[in-house]
């Protein structure tokens, strides 16, 4: 019971990488660039709208938010906004109540949603980074494949540069941005990500105490030193 606390919704986020029994889908020869996400809702409408008719129900009586997953470009984040729309249209001529204001956010963990961040923040109320994928496609390397020699580099210059990037774009159109993925969840990084400008983290729950403690460590100007090192 989180109430009176925001809760945050993303949408489902699947595809043939992360494969559910009961939403079978064709076997793919590279998985992580298959569909996924929010292109795979957008291609079975009737999902996203089961959800997005659910969640507006809820907000009627808790604040709560949506997130779209795997956003790549503003074709597709205009389409999923326009379901939401086409939804609130149906609940109010059924006399259904939810919050006609739901914020709703992009999830930024395409190279392509990072060049369009400045359009992409102009269209939604708040954005989440996803590292873990965002770190994969930057660098061309398989974030799950296990090898000691793998490619997969979170401090690699490209990656804070992307960061930074986004942390600065959001601040400037002043929404809220959040840093998901494994490195929000590793005290080893906090510092670094304070430094690059982000104040929100979305961590597992056995991490919490230890990152907080981590964040209530840390002095915000040797955390902007340190992020104005990683490009030197």
């Amino acid at each position: 019971h989180l109430r009176p606390g925001e809760t945050v919704i993303r949408v489902l986020d699947t595809g043939s990488d992360k494969p559910l029994a009961y939403f079978p889908l064709p076997r793919e020869s590279n998985p992580a660039l298959g569909r996924r996400g929010i292109q795979l809702l957008l291609a079975h409408p009737e999902i996203l709208r089961t959800q997005l008719r659910a969640i507006l129900r809820l907000s009627a009586t808790h604040p709560v938010s949506i997130l779209l997953p795997m956003i790549r470009g503003l074709d597709e984040l205009r389409a999923a906004k326009a379901a939401v729309e086409s939804i609130k249209q149906e609940l109010a001529a059924a006399g259904e109540s939810f919050n006609p204001d739901i914020p709703v956010g992009a999830m930024i963990e395409t190279p392509s949603a990072v060049i369009l961040i400045a359009p992409l923040a102009d269209e939604v109320d708040f954005l989440s980074v996803g590292t873990n994928d965002l770190v994969q496609y930057v660098l061309a390397a398989d974030r799950i494949s296990g090898e000691t020699d793998s490619a997969y580099e979170p401090l690699h210059p490209a990656v804070l540069q992307m960061l930074a990037t986004l942390a600065t774009t959001a601040r400037s159109k002043g929404k809220p941005i959040s840093l998901c993925g494994e490195i929000a969840s590793d005290p080893v990084y906090t510092a670094l990500l304070l430094g690059l400008g982000f104040r929100r983290f979305s961590v597992s729950p056995g991490r919490l105490l230890e990152i907080k403690h981590a964040i209530r460590s840390i002095d915000l100007a040797a955390a902007s030193e340190l992020g104005s090192l990683a490009f030197r």
